[in-house]
């Protein structure tokens, strides 16, 4: 008899984590499971529907637009500044926040949960990011009396307040690289059992024969310059500023070179930036051999057609699932030597690493590879083995179900 599971991801935009849940219930086994996903009304992904996975939408509040209220404009005034540097004022000044934030963002949409564990009557809720973006779940679950996972895809750090009420009520926790199980653990104290288990990539999704030259056309790109792309939501720190000024660097000298940056913004703070970006384009020179593609679902075809693929964030990366997918397309990757990145990447095997932040070493490498036939070659083949070896679907699955039945007894 197939066991039900409770899926719940509230963030507001579809993005890496969700993917990454896709491609998890896409493997499941559903003579065995059952999966259900919760989502916030303002995320727009439709792929569970697409996979036939029921999907039920819960409001959540902390994504809404709202006007300030007394205490943000405090907050955001003289007067909250002042207060914060109060001896005692500032202690009451945080709990009195934390306690807003409590009420008005996580007890409603624990609330909200709770009909819907109570309908569905999973065997197990599993929750898809870390702990302190999951609050609302774990609450919701307790409540319920339900098995509760914590998939933790975030290097968000827990909080006293996480150790000592939530990680107590909790069955177990996946983390998906070595990175992010370090960061949580130290900050746990006695963590449930736990797995570390890495994403996976659709290797189907990267077998079928791509037609370079028509992409190339679609793109308006010569099929002989060289290419090289960066994809991810365009946020500070992914390093699209990174990338365009090692990009400036590179057309030094290839004059022929095209960079195409793939992703869109979520906020508007990712807008303000995206404009930065344009203006920093336009005054290195290179706003005529930029391409701005936005979000795509055609990444497959995307990575096919790029010649290096870079990855240029300046803050460790719990994972960095466009690695991998570069991996299984044979794309040449270079990565931001830090966080989950350094564990898919084995430097001068199966890609390059480089600094983060660091525009003249990331344009070295660049000019490297495009020069070097031997390496590219080299670094694509074992590129290739790594995603099917290391991160293939089928593992993947099969890793996180064995965890369900210890969970559950099997």
């Amino acid at each position: 008899m197939s066991k039900r599971i409770l899926y719940i991801d509230l963030a507001p935009h579809p993005g890496g984590s969700i993917i990454s849940l896709a491609r998890l219930l896409q493997g499941l086994d559903r003579t065995r499971w059952r999966p259900m996903v919760a989502l916030s009304r303002q995320n727009e992904f439709t792929g569970f529907k697409n996979m036939g996975v029921p999907v039920v939408r819960v409001r959540t509040p902390q994504w809404e637009k709202r006007t300030a209220g007394p205490v943000d404009a405090i907050r955001q005034g003289k007067a909250g500044e002042s207060a914060r540097k109060t001896p005692g004022v500032s202690r009451l000044w945080h709990l009195a926040g934390t306690l807003r934030y409590w009420r008005r963002d996580i007890w409603p949409v624990a609330n909200a949960l709770l009909p819907v564990i109570a309908e569905y009557d999973p065997a197990l809720v599993h929750l898809n990011d870390s702990l302190p973006l999951v609050r609302h779940g774990v609450l919701a679950a307790w409540r319920a009396r339900r098995p509760v996972l914590v998939h933790s895809r975030s290097l968000v750090a827990p909080s006293a307040y996480d150790r000592l009420l939530l990680a107590p009520r909790l069955s177990g926790m996946i983390f998906i690289s070595q990175a992010v199980a370090q960061h949580q653990l130290q900050r746990l104290g006695a963590p449930p059992p736990y797995r570390v288990i890495p994403n996976a990539v659709d290797l189907e999704r990267f077998a079928t024969p791509v037609d370079r030259a028509a992409v190339r056309k679609a793109l308006g790109v010569p099929l002989d310059a060289p290419l090289i792309g960066v994809i991810g939501r365009i946020v500070p720190w992914k390093g699209q500023r990174v990338f365009i000024e090692a990009f400036a660097r590179l057309r030094q000298r290839r004059p022929d070179a095209v960079a195409a940056i793939v992703g869109a913004p979520d906020s508007g703070r990712g807008e303000q930036y995206r404009r930065e970006l344009q203006h920093l384009a336009r005054v290195l020179g290179v706003e005529n051999s930029l391409l701005w593609l936005g979000r795509r679902s055609d990444i497959p075809q995307l990575l096919a057609s790029f010649d290096i693929l870079a990855h240029c964030s300046v803050e460790p990366e719990p994972f960095g699932r466009v690695i991998i997918e570069g991996m299984a397309a044979g794309t040449p990757v270079i990565a931001s030597d830090a966080g989950g990145a350094r564990e898919i990447v084995e430097n001068e095997i199966n890609g390059l690493l480089t600094p983060p932040g660091d525009a003249q070493a990331l344009a070295a490498a660049m000019q490297r590879l495009l020069e070097d036939h031997r390496l590219r070659t080299n670094l694509q083949e074992n590129a290739r083995s790594s995603a099917t070896q290391r991160y293939n679907l089928a593992a993947h699955v099969n890793a996180v179900t064995s965890f369900y039945e210890d969970i559950l007894g099997g």
